[in-house]
């Protein structure tokens, strides 16, 4: 397997934790999705970009109701795996279509095959800057779904914008540092990458864009807040989920202090791209210790713009 594909392999592996609360999430997902594709005119395909293990939706609903439905991930092994455990028929999974899909480039690039080897050998900013340069070179350009352009009646977004390479820059900074490399320079390295993600990001949703009918609805699912299960900021968000009015408060509360991050930068760029038809606050649970605050919104294209 290639760097990403083995990042995001280990990844989906450690989504063990199976839970009452777990398939609650899903089943609040689920009610949505069923009050959504009630009302498409078609249902001929459903996309779904970062299906993994498959633990956010069921798809055995998406085989129900829809004609094709396209799973999409750069882990082919958590998508099969995924696939063979659905209590379908062999008719029904038929209708299943999957494709490997690195969504940023970054593999094409070859980005992280020498990376380290390359940054280890600058000692200035400017020579630092050369290397990220050349491996982000022609990413401009780079297209995936090219067979599914402007075909998906639904296209569906797990919570996907944290685990776009950014995570992976970070564990490679790690092992720079553990090898004695300058901390001011991978701060550099960092704060950099942090930065090119604001371009990253846009062209993942300009490429999941194109994938969508003109009257098609995308729903995405972005983790915004990662909490602590045994702290006081956990039990006030808890309480205060069912309320979108006060999630936005302590939203607004926990960004005005810490600022935005990758999930929230995946919706606000879609915000300005599309029409918003309906945003939720949710608890997704991690594992025992750990649960993200999601916000799931669902778009239409604006063809006015």
């Amino acid at each position: 397997m290639k760097l990403i594909e083995v990042f995001n392999r280990d990844l989906n592996t450690s989504l063990k934790h199976n839970s009452k609360d777990t398939d609650a999430f899903r089943l609040q997902v689920d009610l949505i999705l069923k009050s959504l594709v009630e009302r498409l005119s078609d249902k001929e395909k459903v996309i779904v970009i970062g299906a993994g293990k498959m633990k956010d939706f069921s798809a055995t609903f998406f085989v129900q109701s829809f004609d094709e439905v396209i799973l999409t991930d750069i882990d082919m092994i958590s998508v099969n795996e995924s696939v063979n455990d659905l209590n379908i028929s062999e008719k029904d999974k038929k209708k299943i279509t999957k494709i490997r899909i690195e969504y940023t480039g970054f593999e094409k690039n070859s980005f992280f095959k020498d990376f380290k080897e390359r940054i280890i050998n600058c000692r200035t900013f400017e020579k630092i800057d050369q290397v990220i340069t050349s491996k982000l070179d022609g990413l401009d350009n780079y297209h995936f779904l090219k067979d599914y352009q402007n075909s998906g009646d639904l296209v569906y977004v797990s919570p996907i914008y944290t685990q776009l390479v950014y995570n992976q820059v970070l564990r490679e900074c790690s092992i720079l540092r553990e090898n004695g490399y300058p901390e001011h320079m991978i701060k550099y390295i960092e704060n950099i990458m942090l930065d090119k993600m604001v371009h990253i990001i846009d062209k993942f949703n300009e490429n999941i864009i194109s994938s969508l009918k003109d009257d098609g609805y995308l729903l995405v699912i972005s983790d915004v807040l990662q909490l602590d299960n045994k702290s006081d900021f956990y039990l006030r968000v808890k309480n205060g989920i069912r309320s979108h009015e006060v999630m936005e408060e302590i939203y607004t509360g926990y960004k005005d202090k810490h600022g935005i991050g990758i999930g929230d930068y995946g919706l606000l760029n879609l915000d300005e791209k599309l029409k918003s038809h309906l945003s939720r606050w949710l608890i997704w649970p991690f594992d025992e210790s750990t649960s993200f605050v999601v916000k799931l919104k669902i778009y239409k294209k604006d063809l006015n713009k």
